[in-house]
């Protein structure tokens, strides 16, 4: 009978919680690209909030992703 060695993955909820982040950042600065879209429409103050507001939501995306992405390399050090 073969067995199987099955390590718990303690930190599945911190990786659930940083990929939620992820993707909510990057719909966030989605919807700044939709506001700078219709660019000569809008008042200046609107384009620079959007270009503001998209630049942050896309340093937290990566910042998000660089906390997933180590702790999926911590995970897999773990196990091996």
């Amino acid at each position: 009978m073969m067995r199987y060695n099955i390590k718990p993955d303690y930190h599945i909820k911190a990786k659930r919680g940083y990929l939620a982040a992820f993707y909510i950042e990057l719909f966030l600065a989605l919807q700044a690209g939709m506001v700078l879209w219709h660019f000569s429409s809008n008042e200046t103050w609107r384009n620079v909030l959007a270009i503001t507001g998209g630049a942050i939501c896309l340093c937290l995306a990566g910042l998000a992703y660089w906390k997933y992405c180590k702790l999926v390399q911590n995970s897999e050090k773990e196990t091996h």
